[in-house]
């Protein structure tokens, strides 16, 4: 009986615990800044790609935009 029991203690233990992946509120607000940055510069990548302002045109023989 004293077997069973220390069995189903260890096995309650053994479940009960186990790889946790805890993150403070810093690091947190981190991972959500970072996703947020990325985020917002594939939107602007992808909105100079509708507008076509990320390769030269093919249109005319001069380059139409000098730059800033």
């Amino acid at each position: 009986m004293k077997k069973l029991i220390l069995l189903l203690v260890l096995l309650g233990v053994l479940t009960s615990t186990g790889c946790t992946l805890t993150e403070t509120a810093a690091e947190r607000r981190r991972r959500t800044y970072q996703i947020t940055n990325l985020q917002m510069r594939m939107m602007v990548e992808d909105w100079d790609y509708i507008w076509l302002y990320d390769h030269n045109t093919q249109m005319t023989q001069w380059h139409p935009w000098v730059g800033i």
